[in-house]
């Protein structure tokens, strides 16, 4: 059987292929971080755009600066970078196609002088990123950039051989300055709030360690957007590539599930000329993306990430199975009605309402098998976006700490103690605290992580209450019937 490459013929039954010949598309975009959600995403709104116009520089140049992203590359490489996404819903219409707007796919510590190549091309307008919500190298309690990281501390001393996107990215924008090159821009894609001003601040900082003088040029002449993205996307499993080789007769080691549904909000602040994307359906250029960040992080972020570790300590492998099943289903809803829906406020021309009813819809999808560990991956980092800011502005208004919030932290800590397996860079030092929280004080877990927990959490008389109260809870009942309890007792 034939692997899905520039040479495969396509049968009779084949998926929506896409309708450009290769050889038309030229790269005008660098990638950071090519996993599956940029493959489901951006790359999906890039191959519409040049489908329908006819603009055919939307080609992405794709890179990641991680090694054990090595696999992956290597495989998407003897696939030419083509890829199949399997679109998945129990009652939306849905189609499968291939997607051609992937040129390349390269390793930052094998490539190094190639992808400096590529920055430093004048026809290099515009860089993307999917780095992950931790992948900003910030102190969330503090909001100060992370210097001592190693891989920033190489950079700092050599950027001519950089082991970190920003060193990277330092490097290329400081050869198109002596170069007389025009800067590209810089577009953040990950589910961090103002993220186009997080990596500004992040760039800007390491600069500063640098150079002062190339921190003022970057400060001056690049530009630095915000961008809400939004489309559930699992990982591939082998059930996806075995789906791709009966219905059409190929073999694709890397599709993509994900959902129907699909939305991107840019901020419309650029110094290149950009695409006008929002000539498609679901894309939207705006004035501030804010508001449509706090919407999605609160409600739908919050929503999949409040119960996972709870749910992974039930055997719920899927999201689907945990938001279909009482009590989850309950309490995530719940959550959002009650507890996060407050503090997202008004969205400009936005149906915020309407956006919360489809996400409960979409997190009722059950051909979408999101993994719960996925979910309960990396939490230190996670929560920190989509859970604690909402009980942060609960307690300045002076209002109740959200119960089903902080029980969703609670059961974070309770899944560690039980010694529940899910990565998180600081997994070592949580294991820790959560065992003695749940023997000796709850408030050692929140006191062990300062970059998890702000001081205004840590020191909320109020706050840890109701933390130690919900730990508790979960503690004797189990976290299944802790939810059904807290459901009751208030609300």
């Amino acid at each position: 059987m034939q692997t899905l490459n520039n040479s495969t013929i396509f049968g009779s039954k084949s998926p929506e292929r896409y309708k450009l010949s290769r050889s038309e598309i030229t790269s005008s975009i660098v990638h950071i971080g090519v996993g599956n959600f940029h493959r489901s995403h951006q790359e999906y709104f890039f191959q519409k755009y040049m489908e329908e116009t006819k603009q055919t520089d939307l080609g992405v140049y794709g890179i990641s600066v991680r090694d054990n992203d090595k696999k992956l590359a290597e495989l998407m490489n003897t696939q030419d970078c083509l890829y199949t996404v399997l679109e998945q819903s129990d009652n939306d219409d849905t189609e499968d196609f291939v997607i051609s707007s992937l040129l390349s796919y390269k390793i930052l510590s094998e490539s190094c002088s190639q992808i400096l190549v590529k920055l430093t091309e004048p026809t290099t307008t515009l860089v993307t990123l999917t780095v992950t919500e931790g992948g900003y190298n910030f102190n969330d309690s503090t909001g100060e950039f992370i210097l001592s990281n190693p891989d920033i501390q190489n950079d700092i001393k050599d950027t001519s051989k950089p082991r970190s996107f920003y060193g990277l990215i330092y490097e290329a924008l400081k050869q198109r300055k002596e170069r007389g090159i025009a800067p590209f821009d810089l577009l953040s894609c990950d589910n961090v709030e103002k993220n186009g001003k997080i990596l500004k601040k992040g760039v800007l900082s390491f600069a500063d360690q640098i150079f002062t003088e190339m921190k003022t040029w970057i400060e001056k002449n690049v530009a630095f957007p915000c961008s809400m993205v939004d489309r559930i996307t699992p990982l591939t499993t082998d059930q996806d590539r075995e789906y791709v080789k009966q219905t059409y007769g190929y073999i694709d080691q890397a599709p993509v599930p994900c959902e129907p549904f699909i939305l991107w909000v840019i901020e419309d602040e650029f110094n290149n000329a950009r695409p006008d994307l929002d000539r498609l359906d679901d894309v939207y250029f705006v004035k501030d993306v804010s508001p449509h960040e706090k919407m999605k992080m609160r409600l739908l972020n919050a929503g999949h990430v409040v119960f996972a570790h709870m749910a992974l300590y039930e055997k719920l492998v899927f999201s689907c199975d945990f938001m279909t099943s009482y009590p989850f289903d309950k309490g995530v809803e719940t959550m959002m009605r009650k507890e996060a829906l407050p503090y997202v406020g008004e969205v400009p021309d936005f149906d915020v309402i309407g956006f919360l009813e489809n996400t409960i819809k979409r997190f009722r999808n059950t051909k979408i098998k999101d993994q719960t560990l996925r979910l309960a991956t990396d939490t230190s980092n996670r929560t920190t976006k989509f859970i604690l800011p909402t009980i942060e502005d609960a307690l300045k208004a002076g209002n109740p700490v959200p119960p089903l919030l902080t029980l969703g932290v609670a059961g974070w800590c309770y899944a560690l103690s039980e010694d529940l397996f899910f990565e998180d860079v600081l997994r070592d030092r949580l294991l820790t605290a959560a065992k003695e929280a749940v023997t000796k004080r709850g408030k050692a877990f929140l006191d062990a992580v300062p970059e998890v927990f702000s001081n205004t959490l840590r020191n909320s008389q109020f706050f840890v209450e109701q933390f130690e109260e919900s730990l508790k809870l979960i503690m004797e009942n189990g976290p299944a019937k802790a939810i059904d309890l807290t459901l009751h007792k208030y609300y």
